[in-house]
């Protein structure tokens, strides 16, 4: 038996092979699904042009106006800053004004638009075209109309146009309508209703300004007067002036100052003295010759103290020199001593007539001092009795001076709002009149014609998707060797032949294909599929044939799949170069390929004698369910026994089994067979099915030493393969085996 070759579709992926998005893939389901895409396009932009002829054209006209603040500063003269963010309040200000119904009502007033027939009466819609044209809504009829207040300003809400121009303080304003001359009437209607309405805030705004601003002067000015009043009662009552009465007690408080210390300094001066002059009269009379210089400061007479100081010099020397000279037992010392005692005496008395006069003085001194003190005391008192009724009297100054400032402003705001409301100026103005438009504004056909491209593209792609999502079989080359690993042997037309013929016919038909691709080669690189396929499938039986006979069964999982058609095709292919062949109809499905079938009761012993011979060339058919094969039943004795004898005598015995879905008849033949080829139909026999058959059968996928797609339709295999896939080169223009015409697939 042949070993099970397997050939992976591809090494493992290397990092830098891992994509994200396989492009290939994408480009390759976009090529299958063309037709359905482009169905889908085309029926959308069909719709869209259906839309574009029966939606109701409609024109746009729009002005532009320009939120100048500049322009109140003419009448004011105040240049005000105005930031980025007071600005960008100003403009949707402005925009919801013009959306507004109060400016709706004024362009429906100037306009008259309740009773417009232009206005009232628009072109019916694309819904009422459509049902009017399939007879389902009663044709629109002009009759002349009105509308109340309320409705024609819901009209002109719903159609009129406000946005800002970019980062501008520009506003554009427009107004879409069925025809350019009502748009154009009604945009430049809302720009001056828009002015108007600016024009008669301000005058407003400006009125009840004055207004109040006149009231409020009253009641300041009457306030005015009443702190007037106050203040020049509360002077008559205190006897106060503004800051002149403070004056004069600070002036007052700081002179008894400097005559309280002058006080003190003179208390301290006799103090000190007269502790001095007292320390001396305590000591007594003894000393008291020796402080004559106390009395330099006293009333009595200097010469009189000189004198003194000269006789107490005098008798102290005298009496020293006596003492030194005689002794101090000498009479004249006694004498001298005697004039120094009552020199003492004098000057004691002196001293102590001085220190009575300190006393004196310092009483006097301290009961200035005391006065001084309390005159300060008095004029403090005074000056905060003074202080608090300033303050006072302040207050009500600085009411009053408030009241005059306050009053003074308001007084130059009245003014300024009279002049505003003489001569009011709007902050806006028209910088673009809206003109008549020339084209219609919607429907827009090259956004429509867009979005159904787009849309159509959508709904290919998703119907392409779910078109994918159904794909269950096997396409090509690859995803055999994907899903079932196995070698992959090549692509089998599908043969298109006519009904009515007979087997005979059928079979000559299938000669001549076989020969002619045989002969012929057709094709680019591999040659034509057909004979591709047949050489293929040799080539992986030559190890077999080598050895010897070789037995092979052709499988196929379910019926109809055209089995029969690929072993007679190759059982011809093999004639044609030479082999003897020896094909075996085991497939006793109700379904018929053409083979001959004939029973011979009377050749029961030899299958031979049930076997039939082309004698153009040579190949022997058999069927199964000839009694001298067995009579249908592939494992029984006289079935194996064919094998045996027909080992001998062929080089190829081909079995066409039955379907391994529905019977297990071919399963029971295979130990008897060297090698199987699995043929499946072209995107019809389900991936999962096959893989499920030779998970269910391990010995089975060992047995199998290829497949054959069949029934594959050469001009449609590019598309399902990827950029880079052979079958893009291999089969592009490839032409039909065989003419197709009216009949069964075999």
């Amino acid at each position: 038996m042949l070993e099970k070759n397997m050939y992976p579709e591809a090494v493992a992926p290397q990092p830098s092979d891992l994509k994200t998005i396989d492009l290939d893939r994408i480009f390759s389901l976009i090529r299958r699904q063309a037709l359905v895409l482009g169905l889908c396009v085309a029926v959308m932009v069909v719709l869209a042009g259906f839309y574009l002829t029966m939606a109701p054209r409609s024109y746009l006209s729009a002005g532009q106006i320009l939120i100048d603040k500049k322009l109140e500063q003419v009448t004011s003269g105040d240049a005000v800053a105005t930031s980025s963010t007071d600005l960008e309040a100003q403009v949707l200000n402005q925009i919801e004004v013009l959306r507004s119904s109060r400016v709706a009502k004024a362009v429906a007033e100037a306009e008259n638009l309740m009773t417009d027939q232009e206005f009232l009466n628009p072109p019916p819609s694309f819904s009422q075209r459509v049902k009017s044209l399939i007879g389902l809504g009663p044709r629109a009829q002009p009759v002349a109309l009105e509308a109340s207040l309320d409705e024609v300003v819901g009209m002109l809400r719903a159609n009129v146009v406000v946005d800002r121009m970019g980062r501008s303080s520009i506003i554009r304003v427009g107004y879409e309508a069925a025809t350019p001359e009502l748009a154009q009437r009604i945009a430049q209607a809302y720009g001056k209703a828009l002015l108007q309405d600016q024009l008669n805030a301000e005058l407003e705004a400006t009125g009840a300004a004055a207004d109040w601003l006149q009231q409020r002067l009253a009641e300041i000015g009457e306030s005015q007067r009443q702190a007037i009043l106050a203040i020049e009662e509360y002077r008559q009552e205190t006897g106060l002036s503004v800051g002149q009465d403070r004056d004069l007690t600070t002036q007052r408080i700081e002179s008894l100052s400097t005559k309280l210390a002058e006080a003190q300094a003179e208390s301290a001066r006799l103090r000190a003295l007269s502790a001095q002059v007292g320390a001396v009269v305590a000591a007594g009379p003894d000393t008291a010759s020796s402080s004559v210089a106390l009395l330099s400061g006293a009333q009595t007479d200097p010469a009189e103290i000189s004198l003194l100081r000269n006789q107490v010099a005098t008798l102290t020397s005298r009496i020293a020199e006596v003492e030194a000279s005689y002794g101090a037992d000498h009479p004249q010392l006694v004498v001298l001593k005697a004039e120094k005692g009552a020199l003492d005496s004098r000057i004691f008395a002196l001293l102590q007539n001085l220190d009575q006069q300190y006393r004196t003085q310092l009483a006097i001194a301290q009961e200035q001092e005391a006065g001084l003190r309390g005159d300060i005391n008095a004029e403090g008192q005074s000056a905060g009795a003074i202080g608090q009724e300033q303050v006072r009297l302040n207050e009500l100054q600085q009411r009053s001076d408030a009241l005059r400032t306050l009053y003074n402003s308001y007084l130059a705001r009245y003014e300024e709002a009279v002049q505003r409301q003489s001569f009011p100026i709007p902050s806006v103005r028209i910088v673009t009149d809206a003109l008549l438009p020339e084209q219609p504004s919607s429907p827009k056909t090259m956004v429509i014609l867009a979005a159904a491209v787009i849309a159509g593209c959508f709904f290919g792609a998703v119907l392409g998707v779910l078109n994918e999502m159904r794909e269950r079989g096997f396409r090509t080359g690859s995803q055999v060797r994907r899903e079932l690993g196995m070698r992959f042997l090549g692509y089998m037309p599908k043969l298109m032949i006519a009904r009515g013929d007979s087997a005979e016919a059928r079979q000559q038909t299938i000669r001549g294909l076989v020969r002619g691709a045989l002969g012929t080669r057709v094709g680019r690189r591999w040659g034509a599929p057909y004979a591709e396929a047949l050489k293929s499938t040799r080539l992986v039986l030559q190890p077999v044939s080598d050895r010897g006979t070789a037995v092979v069964g052709v499988l196929s999982v379910l019926p109809n799949e055209g089995k029969s058609t690929f072993a007679l095709s190759f059982a011809e292919m093999l004639t044609a170069m030479g082999s003897r062949v020896l094909l075996l109809d085991a497939d006793l499905g109700e379904e018929r390929t053409g083979i001959p079938t004939r029973i011979m009761p009377s050749q029961q012993g030899d299958w031979r004698n049930a076997a039939t011979t082309d004698l153009e060339t040579g190949l022997v058919m058999l069927s199964a369910s000839a009694s001298e094969a067995g009579g249908g039943d592939l494992s029984s004795i006289a079935m194996q026994k064919v094998l045996a004898e027909a080992r001998g005598q062929f080089d190829y015995v081909i079995i066409d089994l039955p379907a391994l879905g529905p019977v297990i008849d071919a399963l029971s033949v295979l130990p008897l067979t060297d090698a199987s080829v699995l043929v499946t139909e072209w995107g019809k026999t389900p991936r999962r099915l096959v893989r499920n058959v030779f998970e269910r059968e391990p010995e089975l996928a060992d047995h199998v030493v290829g497949v054959v797609l069949n029934k594959v339709d050469l001009g449609t295999l590019p598309k399902f393969t990827d950029i880079g896939g052979m079958e893009r080169f291999a089969y592009r223009g490839e032409t039909r085996v065989a003419k197709e015409t009216e009949g069964a697939p075999t």
